[in-house]
């Protein structure tokens, strides 16, 4: 289960103040530990590391001409969510080492190698080095005690209906009797969306339905990964950007099923007889967050990407194995 707010900045806060010399003594060790993991499982490791960042060229004078780097030791008192989780990885590497990191939610490709949290899936995105940030909100998986065919059959989504393809999805489906569909922002006294206003409804009543439609926000939908973690069929329109949950390698119909503003019906009428499909991109879905559930292989992976950076801006050395593992 996440963490409350207030738990998480009292863990944050705690965090900074340990001596930053005290972990990165750490750090060759951890390249030893990391190193004993069979080839099957160094094989996985290299490829996320290598997915995430995928700078394989020297950026030094890039970074050090950048307005937007800083030293890697300053304390995170802002952005906390994304900060505190950015520190637990940084940490370990030296305090005057430089990078650049683009906090908050990011639609856009960067100009500048950057540490951040979003990207784009198409294009040019290698700017874009994923760490896994604001996890206490993106990275939470549940336990559902309730098989499919016990849900109510009719898909179900909650949010704030602050972005276009959000308010067109309203606009096609509000009123529509296959679904329970809301926006659970709050009311400000009668604009055009008061019509699509509803109460929230917590994670256990959401998945008391069949189907959950998962709509990205600013960036990626935040919900997803809870989502998929449920015995319930996720409903998705195709996705833009993608975070440490990799929604760029999640194929349509083989871990969600792809849905638009018009053929949402037509998915539900036809998964709430084709019992066994659906089950089966559930089960895909199960299968695919497994990797993400190996506390010390995340660890490892967020090392290396930071490892991978700082290697490429020519600020730390690396052993050969380590270099074999973070080639693109």
């Amino acid at each position: 289960m996440a963490d409350s707010r207030f738990v998480m900045n009292v863990k944050g806060i705690s965090i900074a103040f340990v001596p930053r010399i005290f972990f990165q003594a750490k750090l060759q060790n951890i390249f030893k530990e990391l190193l004993k993991n069979e080839d099957k499982v160094l094989e996985e490791i290299s490829f996320r590391v290598n997915y995430y960042n995928k700078i394989n060229e020297d950026f030094s004078e890039i970074l050090l001409n950048s307005k937007n780097k800083e030293k890697l030791g300053k304390l995170p008192f802002k952005d906390t969510s994304l900060a505190y989780d950015g520190y637990k990885i940084s940490k370990y590497f030296k305090d005057d080492f430089l990078w650049i990191k683009k906090y908050g939610d990011v639609s856009f490709h960067l100009n500048e190698p950057s540490i951040c949290k979003s990207r784009l899936i198409e294009g040019e995105n290698q700017n874009n080095i994923l760490l896994k940030l604001d996890k206490n909100r993106h990275f939470v998986f549940l336990k559902d005690n309730l098989v499919f065919e016990d849900k109510k059959d009719k898909a179900v989504w909650r949010g704030s209906a602050y972005q276009k393809h959000r308010i067109e999805f309203l606009q096609n489906y509000f009123d529509k009797e296959f679904c329970d569909i809301g926006d659970t922002r709050k009311s400000n006294g009668g604009d055009d969306l008061e019509r699509y206003r509803k109460e929230g409804l917590s994670k256990k009543a959401q998945m008391e339905f069949k189907f959950i439609i998962s709509l990205e926000g600013n960036d990626v939908a935040s919900s997803l990964k809870w989502n998929m973690s449920s015995n319930s069929l996720v409903f998705a329109p195709q996705m833009r950007c993608e975070t440490w949950f990799m929604e760029g390698i999640l194929k349509p119909n083989e871990h969600f099923v792809l849905i638009d503003n018009e053929n949402l019906e037509d998915k539900i009428e036809y998964y709430k007889t084709h019992i066994k499909e659906a089950k089966e991109i559930i089960n895909n879905a199960h299968s695919y967050i497994e990797q993400f559930l190996d506390e010390k292989k995340e660890f490892y992976i967020g090392i290396l990407v930071l490892a991978k950076y700082f290697y490429h801006s020519k600020q730390m050395e690396l052993p050969k194995e380590i270099l074999d593992l973070i080639k693109g």
